[in-house]
Formats: C-alpha cells, structure tokens, sequence
C-alpha cells in the first residue's frame, strides 16, 4: 500500500486525509476521506474519519476473521465515527457543519471489502481495464440514474459537488458496502474527488496501462491532477496484491 494526500494548485489547506495500514492484524487495511466544513472543520473531519475507522477494526485479538465479521466491524466503524465527529461538529462552534466523504477498504483472505459515503471512490484495476468499485452518493449522480441529465452534463453541473451521504452531518449513515473477489496482480485504487474531477476514466486508464511500480503510479497519477489544473486537494491510495 502507498497513499498521499496533496493541496493541489489552488486550494491553501488540505481537507484530504488517508491511511494506511498494511500489517494490520485481522486485516490490512486503508482509509481516505475528503472533509468539507467552515475554516479547517473539513481537516477535522477528515482526518478524525481516517484515525477512528483505521484503529476501529484493528484487533489481533480477533479469532474470527471472515468476511461476515469484516463487514460487521466495517459498518460499526463507520457508525461510530460518525457519531464522534456529528458529536465534535455539535460541540465546538468552529467545527459546526463539518463533515467528510469516506471510502474504506479491508483486504481480507480472498476478496477486497469496500466501504464508502460521499463521492469519494474506489477503483480495480485487472488484465488492462479499470472500473470503478463505488457509485457516487451525490445529487448528480442521482440525476444520471433518473435519466435527467448525461454524464457529459454532470460534469459542469453547478451541483456536482453536493453529495447526498456522509460522516458528521446527521446521527444516522449507511455506508455502502461493496465486495471484490482479489487476484493476483490486481491493483486497487481509493482516490478523492480532487483526482477523478480533473482527470477522466480514460486518462487514469491510461497512467494504469504505464504499469508503474506502485510509487511511481502514485506520484504520476497526482502529477497529472496537477497538470490538469488541481483546482481540489488530491487524496489518493494505492494497493496491490500481491500474493
């Protein structure tokens, strides 16, 4: 696993965060989340997403590690961060009205455990094709499901930013839980907003295709963000399985 979160070219805080844990005991495990909020409330948020979640589903002494308790402990996980960062946002007035977009991701035996809110995604990449794991929580995406607007439209939409899920903005949330059969040689990718607004599926495709060790990939997919503008902070993960 190799992660970083950038400012980018316009933006002068970084409300990304991520996390990597790649010997975590039952599961390797990593979070990233894209906070939003008044003056540095999206830090907060972000970065409380990523350190709550990462150390919520680190236990050695679990003696079950199946999928069905990993997607038990995910889901808590997620709840409970929610609750402490609604309960920060309540609290303290400078952090009123923050919240966080997150995905997650436990790798267990055979297959990746995705978990996510927001428009924060995660991607697979095997044998030359890139998909997309997640469907965007958000207004937009919405629009494209009901048929009222293209994809091409939705990427000048004035609301393409509003999504509809979150961590911290209401008591309740209901992440979205998504599993991917591992294979060997497969790459995984959770990226924000920050890197998918600027550079289109055919171009990530493309950065893919170079077959970069992992580093390298990571340091040329935030490059070509930058290139392309950087008008966001850029957060992005990468995995490789390799066994």
């Amino acid at each position: 696993m190799v992660a970083c979160a950038d400012m980018g070219m316009k933006r002068h805080n970084n409300e990304d965060a991520v996390g990597i844990q790649p010997l975590a005991e039952p599961w390797p495990v990593a979070v990233l989340a894209d906070g939003m909020g008044g003056y540095n409330a999206g830090e907060v948020a972000s970065a409380m997403a990523v350190d709550l979640i990462t150390a919520a589903v680190r236990n050695e002494a679990w003696a079950d590690s199946s999928a069905k308790v990993a997607q038990c402990e995910l889901t808590d996980a997620f709840h409970m961060a929610n609750l402490a960062i609604f309960g920060a946002a309540q609290s303290a007035p400078e952090c009123r009205g923050m919240g966080t977009t997150v995905v997650a991701a436990l790798v267990l035996e055979d297959e990746l455990l995705v978990a996510h809110l927001g428009d924060s995604r995660a991607y697979a990449w095997r044998e030359g094709q890139l998909q997309c794991l997640t469907r965007d929580h958000s207004l937009v995406q919405q629009e494209i499901d009901a048929g009222l607007i293209t994809a091409e439209e939705a990427l000048h939409s004035r609301y393409s930013h509003l999504v509809t899920r979150a961590l911290g903005v209401t008591s309740l949330v209901e992440p979205e839980l998504t599993h991917w059969p591992l294979h060997h040689g497969d790459r995984i990718m959770l990226c924000s907003d920050g890197l998918t607004d600027m550079l289109p599926d055919a171009c990530l495709q493309s950065l893919f295709e170079e077959n970069l060790p992992l580093q390298e990939l990571l340091l040329s997919l935030i490059a070509a963000a930058n290139a392309a503008g950087g008008k966001d902070n850029i957060g992005v993960v990468l995995i490789e399985e390799d066994a």
